[in-house]
């Protein structure tokens, strides 16, 4: 055989024999990627961003966040507000968030929060000052009389 027959046997890449072994795997593991490991990642990455997203951004003072470590303190010093509303936002700023809260108890008294979150190093901190304001005479004259 002559080296000139040789090459005209080869199959080349536009042929069928080429042609269809590429088509049937080449472009389904492609398919298989875009459907599910693009949407994967892109689930992956929001993930990743919402476990590090307490290490850039202080918690707003009426987040699910700021409730919980609120609660907590509550929970140290016995006492048990029956709901965590009016949260007032001070200010807020890339350094610090200043919250007040007046937050009423079981026996009519309430609870005058102020706190602040901000950073110390790169860990958000809490500081806070708490006082309890008497019922008013109205409500105890009113609950006695009942």
């Amino acid at each position: 055989m002559a080296a000139g027959d040789f090459r005209r046997r080869l199959p080349t890449r536009g042929s069928s024999r080429w042609t269809a072994a590429a088509s049937s795997t080449v472009p389904t593991y492609r398919l298989t990627f875009r459907l599910i490991g693009i949407p994967a990642l892109a689930v992956a990455g929001v993930l990743l961003y919402q476990g590090l997203r307490d290490y850039f951004v202080l918690p707003a003072c009426d987040s699910s966040r700021a409730r919980n470590t609120l609660a907590d303190v509550f929970r140290q010093l016995n006492l048990a507000p029956q709901r965590f509303e009016p949260i007032e936002t001070i200010s807020t700023n890339k350094d610090q968030v200043v919250c007040k809260a007046s937050l009423p108890l079981a026996d009519g008294a309430t609870l005058n929060v102020d706190y602040r979150f901000f950073w110390q190093g790169n860990k958000a901190n809490m500081k806070y000052s708490i006082s309890r304001t008497a019922p008013q005479s109205s409500a105890v004259n009113s609950a006695r009389a009942a």
